[in-house]
């Protein structure tokens, strides 16, 4: 009897175990299944799409094509960078499960496939849109993973996502969705800005205790020389050197609405640049921003020529051909004008180090005088043990103390508190 017991346990046992292997391969099968012909979105309307919103637990971007153009909701319909857009559209139109998984909403927390709001566990929902705010498609991105592949030994990447649309199912893909991680508006604005060209002059205001300067230039290869210079000043080569290559970016925009007291603008810092294109750029300054930038505001102006005047002794022929040329510069030159006057809608966030040449103080762009060596066999002035008479302080109650200003060259300008009064 103890002995038929013992079988039976035995047996129970075995089939115990024999069940747990079979759920344990099937279990695992079924996530390691590859789905490398698998699409996300069957059918992807991609031509339909007007509107693109994609939303993370502490940011939100909105791109809405308006007319022919993709603008950023959240910007003051600033233009957006189509070729992010473009991107993203055809990542999504293109995606394709290399496996699946079959999950319940118990497990969507692990997984980091909740939509934003609800809690640390949820993930980057993009939703397409069409006319009339009509869903397309809906995306969650959810945690990345790193594998390895056992046949090359190579670690390989990829992300969790859900599709609402599919009840029940999680896809791991190979794409990272790098540029919506971390989410921010800054990185979908189109960043084409001004474009100034050769540079004749450069004018710096009078700030706070700096007296400013200007630079000028009679063609794109003279020499750039210092008006009105003082006596021993001569300006620092690398500075000059520096001029010509002139080209600010921005990371970020506020609309021109923006309040004064954060962006310090009722009160700028001003720089004039000319081109010798006939375009003049007033840059605004104003305080520092976020990580390391300054708030800049623009005001764009060009002086064109209407008309060429010909040379007497050019030949018809020559004339036809420099008069067209003429035509087509004069046409692209106001289109230009026409694209940039429009930057003055908006306050950009300029980085530091793209202003750091024109934002330098008078004494820190020309060079400094070396002092006289003195000849061999001369002999120093003798030190006059005299001291010298001590004059006397005024008592005229209507005399006031004049302060001499101590530059600091660690400091950016600030604007200048009797600026614009």
């Amino acid at each position: 009897m103890r002995k038929n017991h013992l079988l039976l346990l035995i047996a129970g046992a075995i089939l115990v175990g024999l069940a747990a292997i079979y759920f344990q391969i099937s279990r695992s099968a079924g996530w390691n299944e590859s789905r490398t012909d698998r699409s996300i979105f069957q059918n992807l309307a991609i031509n339909d799409v007007t509107k693109i919103q994609i939303r993370s637990a502490t940011s939100t971007v909105t791109l809405e094509k308006k007319g022919d153009e993709w603008r950023v909701a959240e910007r003051g319909d600033y233009p957006a960078d189509f070729e992010k857009i473009r991107d993203l559209i055809k990542t999504l139109w293109s995606l394709k499960a290399g496996q699946e998984m079959q999950v319940g909403p118990s497990q969507f927390g692990r997984l980091k496939v909740f939509p934003p709001g609800q809690g640390s566990d949820a993930g980057i929902e993009i939703d397409l849109k069409g006319e009339k705010e009509a869903n397309i498609a809906s995306l969650i991105v959810g945690k990345s993973v790193e594998r390895s592949d056992n046949a090359t030994g190579a670690a390989a990447s990829g992300r969790f996502i859900f599709n609402p649309a599919v009840k029940d199912r999680v896809y791991l893909v190979s794409e990272t969705f790098y540029g919506i991680d971390p989410l921010s508006v800054g990185p979908w604005l189109d960043k084409k800005f001004i474009v100034p060209g050769d540079l004749k002059e450069i004018d710096q205001a009078a700030w706070s205790n700096n007296p400013g300067w200007k630079v000028i230039r009679d063609d794109p290869k003279a020499d750039w020389r210092l008006e009105n210079p003082q006596s021993g000043e001569v300006l620092d080569k690398p500075f000059v050197q520096s001029l010509s290559n002139f080209a600010p970016g921005f990371t970020d925009v506020r609309p021109a609405s923006a309040p004064p007291d954060e962006t310090g603008l009722n009160n700028p810092f001003q720089i004039q640049i000319k081109a010798f294109d006939g375009f003049t750029y007033d840059l605004l300054l104003g305080k520092q921003g976020p990580d390391k930038t300054r708030y800049l505001q623009l005001r764009v102006s060009a002086d064109l020529p209407s008309v060429r005047t010909p040379d007497p002794k050019e030949s018809q022929e020559d004339k036809k051909k420099k008069d067209e040329e003429f035509d087509k510069r004069n046409a692209d030159l106001k289109q230009r004008l026409e694209r940039e006057t429009q930057f003055e809608k908006w306050v950009f966030l300029v980085p530091d180090w793209s202003l750091e040449q024109i934002l330098k103080r008078r004494d820190e762009i020309v060079a400094k005088a070396s002092p006289s060596p003195i000849p061999p066999g001369a002999t120093p002035s003798p030190i006059s043990s005299t001291p010298s008479p001590r004059p006397e302080a005024s008592t005229s109650p209507s005399a006031s103390p004049t302060l001499s200003p101590s530059p600091s060259t660690s400091e950016g300008p600030s604007p200048s508190p009797t600026a614009g009064s």
